[in-house]
């Protein structure tokens, strides 16, 4: 097996790609967050729109209003975060070759001089 780069094998700097992908945040303290990822950072920070934040009762009870809450925007600071899921129908290699592909277009671009500086 070939080794690994230390990049290769994190999350952080590929959530890049997903921006715009419904997600599901749950943190240390036991918040889940249910959202469209805006944007992330290499310290794995995330920006959320259209959010419900629902509380994990122990044990587990009926969920009241309390429990509940919708936000506009929510940001999630990376080293709070248990785990992320992601949608069951995401095909996830295809959304990372995607955001690849995409960034490898807009910086040939760049290096062709099509962008312009401003007069």
């Amino acid at each position: 097996m070939a080794p690994t780069k230390a990049a290769d094998a994190n999350l952080a700097p590929l959530l890049r790609y997903f921006v715009g992908i419904d997600l599901i945040v749950e943190t240390k303290h036991g918040r889940s967050f249910r959202g469209a990822l805006t944007s992330a950072d290499g310290y794995m920070n995330l920006v959320l729109k259209r959010v419900d934040k629902k509380r994990r009762k122990e044990p587990p009870t009926v969920t009241t209003a309390d429990d509940q809450e919708v936000f506009d925007w929510v940001h999630i600071r990376g080293p709070t975060i248990r785990y992320i899921v992601f949608g069951a129908n995401i095909d996830i290699a295809g959304v990372i070759k995607a955001g690849k592909d995409r960034e490898r277009a807009a910086s040939d671009k760049y290096r062709r001089g099509i962008r312009k500086a401003p007069k």
